[in-house]
């Protein structure tokens, strides 16, 4: 036990120190997730699944295997139904100053896949997956939208330490290499249709990185969970930003020049626990409880978010191995979906608040998500 402990302590020694390492610009790279979303966010304690490469490495050596083949997982926000009747309408200019109101305009998509290959278990992981996102916020008369395409490849180990008694303590790595393109659109918001004409005239920005994450997760007795992860320890990116699209895809040189940043990193650490009973097992094989304080390390932000939006709760119920019924709280706000297992795809769908400004109820928007996954 004792020699054991000490491979344990050397990965403390690396993960605090470098958990406060500066400068960090870069927006994360994740993949959206609907079951995650009904769960108010990402749980450093769950991890049963092929999405654990996106939330605590330290369980590949404990998850079931699992082959993932695709996915497609599509969230919105913000009012798109009005959006859709204003950019429809024939014959007329797209015109959004009815939609911007005391607390600003905000709406987006996002989708992930259809790129989600991988396999996880027997404690290693890896994945290639694809995001694409769009969002437009309003910035005095003028209305940014910013549209971007993600590629993440993933590759981890995790080890399993202790095994003594019910008590199971785990910890492991995840490298990644990652490139994000961005085009960077603006307009006024009442001539949208101004955006339209040339999108691909529009600043382009490229980044391009590696990175790593490190997680611990402790279990006893299959029953209480906890954990630590922090996402992108040391994630250094090349950034170059180019006059348009067709002068990146040219080879023409950026007019930024060559910048190095860092991908904003992230402390999180979560609690689970699994309520366990032979008379609820005739009907209920699984009920979790998870409750999380995510990116401990915002205090130290100029204009930090207040701390009740860094709380997240959730609970899932799983019915005869088919049926997932799920609801939580994230950024203060409710969320609840459910998810369907049909053997051969996993059909999951969520509708979930998020809070785009400092406070609670600044800016608050709803979002839906559905996905479809193809693991095995």
């Amino acid at each position: 036990m004792r020699g054991r402990s000490r491979p344990v302590f050397a990965f403390f020694c690396f993960f605090l120190p470098a958990a406060f390492l500066s400068g960090q610009n870069v927006d994360p790279f994740t993949m959206p997730n609907a079951r995650s979303a009904a769960l108010g966010g990402t749980h450093a304690a769950l991890a049963d699944d092929f999405y654990s490469l996106f939330t605590n490495p330290a369980s590949f050596v404990g998850v079931k295997e699992e082959f993932s083949a695709s996915e497609l997982s599509l969230s919105t926000y913000g009012p798109m139904l009005e959006i859709l009747d204003i950019v429809t309408d024939p014959g007329s200019d797209i015109d959004l100053t009815s939609l911007v109101g005391s607390g600003g305009f905000a709406a987006g998509f996002e989708l992930g896949g259809p790129l989600s290959f991988g396999w996880v278990g027997r404690g290693v992981g890896f994945a290639l997956s694809n995001r694409t996102k769009a969002d437009a916020t309003v910035s005095g008369l003028r209305i940014v939208p910013l549209v971007s395409e993600d590629f993440l490849l993933v590759g981890g180990y995790s080890y399993r330490f202790i095994d003594n008694d019910g008590k199971l303590l785990d910890a492991g790595f995840l490298a990644k290499g990652f490139f994000r393109g961005t085009l960077t659109l603006e307009a006024d918001y009442n001539h949208v249709e101004d955006i339209i004409d040339d999108p691909l005239g529009s600043p382009f920005i490229s980044t391009l990185g590696v990175g790593l994450d490190l997680g611990i997760k402790f279990m006893l007795h299959n029953t209480f969970g906890a954990a630590l992860v922090c996402h992108d320890i040391y994630s250094p990116a090349l950034v170059n930003t180019y006059a348009s699209m067709e002068d990146f895809f040219d080879g023409n040189p950026s007019v930024s020049g060559n910048k190095y940043e860092m991908v904003r990193r992230r402390l999180d650490f979560g609690l689970s626990y699994a309520l366990r009973s032979e008379k609820l097992e005739q009907y209920i094989t699984h009920l979790i409880f998870l409750a999380d304080y995510r990116n401990i390390l915002g205090f130290l932000d100029v204009l930090p978010r207040n701390h009740i939006l860094n709380i997240g709760l959730g609970v899932e119920l799983r019915i005869f191995e088919v049926l997932d019924i799920r609801a939580g709280i994230s950024d203060a706000l409710p969320c609840f979906g459910f998810g369907i297992d049909l053997s051969f795809m996993q059909l999951n769908f969520a509708i979930h608040g998020r809070e785009l400004g400092i406070d609670p109820g600044v800016q608050s928007v709803y979002a839906l998500e559905a996905g479809i996954t193809f693991r095995y």
